[in-house]
């Protein structure tokens, strides 16, 4: 029995030393990796690429992680917030692409639901979009709240599964993350998460663990995205992430999970030459389109200085290059 038929045999009772063999492979190994995770893809219909449309409203944080310059401790950069005019502007275009779904992305900020209790009934109502917010950490009352609105799904990241990691670079308690990911599906949401590979202190081991863990979630969507340094941090004089970590993530979640949405994040574009049709390669299934308007998404601090920014027409071309199709 080669790695791979390993890895499926394993899978309800995953172990670490499972998981670490693939997530180094490199050569043949890789690549029967990646083949297998297309197989996975195809057996399950999820061939067809999900398109959805992002609007990052927010750039206010109430958060400080050591990685991310939209951090409450750096204050040498503008803040802002959309309003909901230009949101549902904002939001008309992308479904004039033929976009099904609106992405609402912001720092973690109550300042942002005031204008979510004005768009999100526009969005369901008269522009007939679903709705996907990442907007953090809430009470179990505000997502509750988000899904009288009419939101559908939300996205709520992890990032690593050490308790200890966390601690140490999100300054917050990994359980209460892990509390409101309950949240968001008790509330009827259809819940995202997953991981940054290539943290700071992150052993391979730990990242085997953070794919046990996407196991047992069992989320609709699950993502890896790798750690991109940013100016402005404590940790922008870290390496970047491993392209090879994070495409062999992916390939090994397709494996194991076999339907959720996987995105080919835009972050792969820094750490791989055309990283995003290499992503949909591992296995992954979605692309996010970047609908902010170019003097807010400078802005947006989340990414590094020189962040990729997706756009159709580059989305299309990474669709073709991996041979698949657009979801209808």
């Amino acid at each position: 029995m080669n790695t791979v038929e390993k890895l499926e045999k394993s899978v309800d009772h995953l172990a670490v030393s499972d998981i670490v063999p693939l997530l180094d492979a490199e050569g043949p190994l890789q690549q029967k990796l990646f083949e297998r995770a297309r197989q996975v893809r195809h057996e399950a219909g999820q061939d067809a690429v999900f398109l959805r449309g992002v609007i990052e409203i927010s750039n206010h944080c109430s958060k400080n992680c050591d990685y991310c310059a939209m951090r409450s401790a750096n204050k040498d950069f503008e803040r802002y917030s959309l309003n909901a005019d230009e949101i549902i502007s904002l939001a008309k275009t992308v479904k004039e692409t033929g976009i099904k779904t609106i992405f609402f992305q912001g720092g973690q900020h109550p300042e942002s639901d005031p204008v979510l209790e004005t768009v999100i009934p526009v969005m369901r109502k008269d522009l007939g979009l679903d709705v996907l917010l990442c907007l953090g950490e809430r009470s179990k009352e505000v997502y509750k709240r988000f899904v009288e609105l009419g939101a559908t799904s939300y996205i709520l990241k992890y990032e690593t599964s050490d308790p200890a990691l966390f601690k140490k670079v999100k300054h917050g308690d990994l359980e209460k993350r892990m509390q409101c990911i309950e949240w968001i599906r008790e509330a009827g949401m259809k819940i995202g998460t997953g991981n940054i590979t290539g943290l700071p202190g992150q052993s391979v081991e730990s990242l085997a663990n953070d794919i046990i863990t996407d196991v047992r979630l069992h989320p609709d969507f699950v993502s890896t995205s790798p750690f991109i340094p940013n100016s402005n941090t404590p940790l922008e004089s870290a390496p970047k992430g491993s392209a090879a970590h994070t495409l062999n993530t992916i390939a090994i979640l397709r494996i194991l999970l076999k339907t959720p949405l996987i995105p080919s994040v835009s972050a792969l574009e820094s750490v791989a030459t055309s990283g995003q049709t290499a992503g949909l390669n591992a296995g992954a299934n979605v692309l996010t389109i970047n609908f902010t308007p170019k003097t807010k998404r400078e802005l947006y601090k989340i990414y590094s200085k020189g962040r990729f920014v997706v756009s159709l027409d580059h989305a299309r071309k990474s669709i073709e290059q991996a041979g698949l199709h657009i979801r209808n």
